[in-house]
């Protein structure tokens, strides 16, 4: 991995962070969260726990085929959630648990429609 290009990735993350392109969704009651990140290709369901009991995830082709490849430690996505998060500075939206079914059913096949 290059230096240069874990600068890109830091500066895409940055600009990601500065436009509120991450997002939580919470449901009520329950407190559900889905978290994305608005990419150049669209929005990325991301997995990341800041206590660390469970692995990073997101739904983009960098972290398949080079963070799961062992090219790179992480995508901007998940860059993007940790600054995010730290930061409190992403958008949210909070639904109702009725309206949990139909949003994972959009985002997944808005996800899956990207798949080549």
């Amino acid at each position: 991995m290059s230096l240069q290009s874990e600068l890109q990735r830091k500066k895409k993350a940055d600009l990601v962070v500065k436009n509120l392109g991450v997002k939580l969704q919470t449901f009520k009651p329950s407190g559900r969260e889905i978290w994305t990140v608005l990419g150049s290709d669209g929005d990325s369901l991301v997995d990341y726990d800041p206590l660390e009991k469970r692995p990073p995830y997101c739904s983009c082709e960098d972290y398949h085929f080079r963070v799961l490849g062992g090219k790179i430690p992480e995508c901007y996505h998940l860059i993007a959630t940790k600054q995010a998060r730290s930061k409190k500075l992403y958008s949210e939206v909070t639904f109702s648990d009725d309206e949990f079914e139909g949003f994972l059913t959009a985002l997944l096949t808005d996800l899956f429609s990207r798949i080549s």
